[in-house]
């Protein structure tokens, strides 16, 4: 009795081991919602065990097993060609995304940084990409053209009597707008620190001043971007086939009591969704109701 027992230990433990743990596995990996190879390896391990119990009484001859267990090694093969395959196009699509997200925002950053020199001018937003062109080509801003620092000292007697009818205490040190005011004067004390002093307001064409920018300059090499192009700023980067931002403005929209100010909403869908198979989310900067140019990204 003992020893049919002891037989019948060697013939079916084992492979009734390996049978439960593949169970165990398999409802594990249901539960934890587990990758392809996982639930592949859980399945394998519960047809190797009813295999060889199997075999072991008999039932099946060692050619069929032999045929099942390349049967299963084919497809376990063939299932971690397709996890490799899909964490490959996982992380392709993070890629992908990350680089949408960033030259996305480089984007509406320089449409908005347009949109607001345009506004500083004329008081309200470009309505359209050509609008916007038109201005960034051919318009001119005001620049403060700066020479030298205001000096750390209180203004002389000589100069508070050019700059001022009365006789003021000189208890304060002096101001940028006094300094400036001297140096038009033709700096009347003969102040050595004032000596190539200059704050004038000039006009400059927008875009020599939007394209002399290093910061803007940097970004680009940062981005591996080439030259700036105004007529690719309306479309969204990495979409194909391309697709525009929608650019939305209201001039005169009601502000706490008589007031009344400019909007604007510039959106569009991101080229990349965030996730694999995703909805692809809306973004932008403005609210055509608000007086905020805030990003969807800030």
């Amino acid at each position: 009795m003992n020893n049919q027992f002891s037989v019948f230990v060697k013939r079916y433990l084992i492979a009734a081991v390996i049978a439960v743990f593949g169970v165990v596995m398999i409802s594990v990996g249901l539960s934890s919602n587990q990758d392809s190879l996982f639930m592949m390896a859980a399945i394998n391990l519960l047809i190797g065990g009813i295999l060889a119990m199997l075999f072991s009484a008999g039932i099946l001859g060692r050619n069929i097993v032999l045929g099942i267990g390349v049967l299963c090694i084919g497809l376990s093969v063939f299932f971690i060609y397709k996890s490799v395959k899909s964490v490959e196009r996982t992380q392709k699509h993070q890629l992908d995304y990350a680089s949408s997200e960033t030259l996305m925002r480089h984007s509406l950053t320089q449409i908005r940084d347009i949109q607001r020199a345009y506004k500083a001018k004329n008081g309200h937003y470009a309505e359209d990409f050509a609008e916007l062109k038109n201005f960034f080509e051919n318009d001119k801003i005001q620049k403060i053209e700066s020479l030298g620092s205001v000096p750390s000292r209180r203004l002389t007697i000589v100069e508070r009597d050019a700059l001022y009818d009365d006789k003021r205490s000189l208890d304060q040190n002096m101001t940028e707008r006094e300094a400036a005011l001297l140096s038009e004067m033709g700096n009347p004390a003969n102040a050595q620190d004032l000596a190539g002093f200059k704050r004038d307001t000039v006009q400059v064409f927008y875009k020599d001043e939007f394209l002399n920018s290093r910061t803007r300059k940097r970004d680009r090499e940062q981005l591996g971007l080439g030259a700036f192009n105004i007529d690719e700023i309306k479309y969204i980067p990495m979409t194909d086939p391309r697709e525009e931002w929608t650019m939305e403005t209201r001039k005169n929209v009601p502000y706490l009591q008589n007031d009344t100010i400019s909007t604007i909403h510039v959106y569009g869908k991101e080229a990349v969704s965030r996730f694999e198979e995703g909805q692809r989310n809306e973004v932008g900067f403005g609210n055509i109701n608000t007086s905020s140019d805030k990003g969807t990204w800030e």
